[in-house]
């Protein structure tokens, strides 16, 4: 889990940081069913961006929490997550 290092924020030097972000999708109506999830934003403001971008008009931008014992940001965000599926694509063949 990645914690902050210091008391600034909140205070809580124990809060959790967000390592990625992703963006709820609602179904029309006063329901808001989920319709689908779109992870793995760097930012909140990527995830938003992309929502705009989609045309997507009832949405929510929200933090991803994974729970591990020890996890880091990758300084490479997305490029590690792109070589780890890479790599499954080529262990699985192609398919």
């Amino acid at each position: 889990m990645v914690t902050r290092d210091d008391t600034t924020g909140s205070g809580n030097p124990d809060e959790r940081l967000p390592v990625l972000y992703g963006v709820v999708r609602f179904e029309p109506g006063d329901e808001r069913r989920v319709r689908d999830t779109t992870i793995t934003f760097d930012s909140p403001g990527s995830a938003e961006l992309f929502a705009v971008e989609s045309g997507w008009h009832d949405y929510q931008v929200t933090a991803l929490f994974f729970f591990v014992d020890n996890a880091s940001a990758p300084a490479a965000g997305r490029m590690l997550l792109g070589a780890a599926l890479a790599r499954s694509v080529r262990q699985a063949g192609g398919r």
